[in-house]
């Protein structure tokens, strides 16, 4: 990704998009074959999941990111696996455990696509994920989140969406993974919907995740086994 290329890569629940920037080492990207070209924000205003009474609560101790922290890291770790075995790739949950860290558990969407998965989540394990996001410069954020909105809904009860508006981060992307399209380490500005809660109680949940921003959306189910 040279400085000033613009192109556009959907990654489930995630659009990575125009002025990425790497230093001169840093292999290229070419675009990708599957961003849309209609992609540009629309002029919606923004709409995130409102708070409600009803919904569990979010990620309030140790385990919370902050806004960038947290960007940063699910970046890193959408682009950490080959397009084989990519959790945003993923069909059906296969992959669900993918790289995943040891004190967070992130969940992704789709390239648009709908998809139901089933996951394994370890018990005591905070669990993170966007409604829809982007990596991208200043004015495209801007933009991309005033038609941002999205909901997720667990065990039938809704969750409140956090606003990242942009911070900037650093993405290092493994050769053949479908986020970066390409290996290396490019630096953007990180923004989107995105939602943290506590750990899961043991036994079955349901998870059912809505984001769209523009002409993009998805449609994400997770059947998730805790413990």
């Amino acid at each position: 990704m040279r400085n000033g290329r613009t192109f556009a890569l959907v990654t489930g629940a995630a659009l990575l998009a125009a002025a990425c920037t790497a230093p001169a080492s840093s292999p290229s990207a070419a675009p990708s074959a599957a961003a849309p070209s209609s992609q540009a924000p629309s002029d919606q205003g923004p709409s995130a999941q409102a708070p409600s009474s009803q919904a569990p609560s979010a990620a309030a101790g140790a385990g919370r990111l902050d806004g960038a922290e947290l960007q940063a890291r699910w970046w890193n770790w959408a682009a950490s696996s080959p397009a084989r075995s990519n959790p945003v790739k993923d069909p059906d949950g296969t992959f669900c455990a993918e790289n995943q860290p040891g004190d967070v558990w992130f969940l992704a969407g789709s390239f648009g696509e709908k998809r139901q998965r089933t996951c394994s989540v370890p018990a005591g394990r905070p669990v993170a994920f966007p409604l829809v996001n982007l990596i991208a410069d200043a004015s495209d954020c801007a933009s991309w989140m005033k038609g941002a909105k999205g909901t997720a809904v667990l065990d039938g009860r809704p969750l409140t969406a956090e606003r990242y508006e942009g911070s900037e981060i650093r993405l290092t992307g493994v050769e053949g993974n479908p986020v970066t399209d390409g290996a290396g380490s490019f630096s953007g500005l990180a923004c989107g919907l995105w939602v943290q809660i506590d750990p899961l109680s043991p036994g079955p949940h349901t998870l059912r995740i809505e984001g769209s921003s523009g002409s993009f959306g998805l449609s994400v189910g997770y059947e998730l086994q805790v413990g």
